[in-house]
C-alpha cells in the first residue's frame, strides 16, 4: 500500500516536473504590481488616507483618557472616596472603549485592505491571462521570497503586467 502511494506520488512529480520542463512559465512580483501599478497605488492611497483618519480617531480619544487621567490625579486630594471610585470607574470605562476603538479600527481597516487588493487583484486577473495567451505562458507564478527561492530576471513579467494593467486601468478610467 505504501509503496503504490510512493509510486503514485512519484509518478505525479515527475510528470509535473515534465510539464514545467516543457512549458513557457514566468513570474510575476505582485508587491511591485500592487506599489507601482497606477491602480495599485491610488488604492494604497485610499487606504493611507483611511488609516489616518482611524489615527486621528484614536489620537482623541486617547487624548480623552489622558485627560481624565490627570484630572484624577489632581483632584485625588480633595475628591472624596465615593467620588474618586466613580471617576475611577468612568476612567477604566473610557480606557476599555479606547482598546475596542483600537480594536475596531484595525479590523475595519484590515478588512477594507483586503477588499481593495481583491478588486484590484480581480482587474488584473485578465490582463495577466491575456499577456500568457498573447505570449504563450503555460504558468505564471505568483513571485514571494516566503515561497520561491529564486526566479531568473529573464522570467519575471512584472514590468510588462504593471504597462497592460496601467493602460487598461487609464481606459477604464476616461470611460
Amino acid at each position: 500500500m505504501k509503496k503504490s502511494l510512493l509510486l503514485v506520488v512519484l509518478f505525479c512529480f515527475l510528470a509535473a516536473n515534465t510539464v514545467l520542463a516543457q512549458g513557457k512559465t514566468a513570474v510575476i512580483d505582485m508587491q511591485a504590481v500592487t506599489l507601482q501599478s497606477k491602480a495599485g497605488m491610488k488604492a494604497v492611497e485610499e487606504l493611507k488616507a483611511l488609516e489616518e483618519g482611524a489615527v486621528k480617531k484614536l489620537q482623541s480619544k486617547d487624548a480623552e483618557v489622558k485627560k481624565l487621567a490627570d484630572s484624577i490625579n489632581k483632584q485625588k486630594a480633595s475628591l472624596s472616596t465615593a467620588a474618586l471610585q466613580d471617576k475611577n470607574i468612568e476612567l477604566n470605562k473610557k480606557s476599555v472603549e479606547l482598546e475596542r476603538l483600537q480594536k475596531d479600527l484595525q479590523t475595519e481597516l484590515q478588512t477594507k485592505q483586503a477588499i481593495k487588493l481583491d478588486e484590484l487583484f480581480k482587474e488584473l486577473d485578465p490582463v495577466i491571462s491575456d499577456y500568457a495567451k498573447e505570449k504563450g505562458y503555460d504558468i505564471i507564478f505568483i513571485k514571494r521570497p516566503d515561497i520561491m527561492a529564486y526566479a531568473n530576471q529573464s522570467v519575471d513579467i512584472t514590468s510588462d503586467i504593471i504597462s497592460r494593467f496601467d493602460i487598461k486601468w487609464s481606459k477604464k478610467g476616461t470611460k
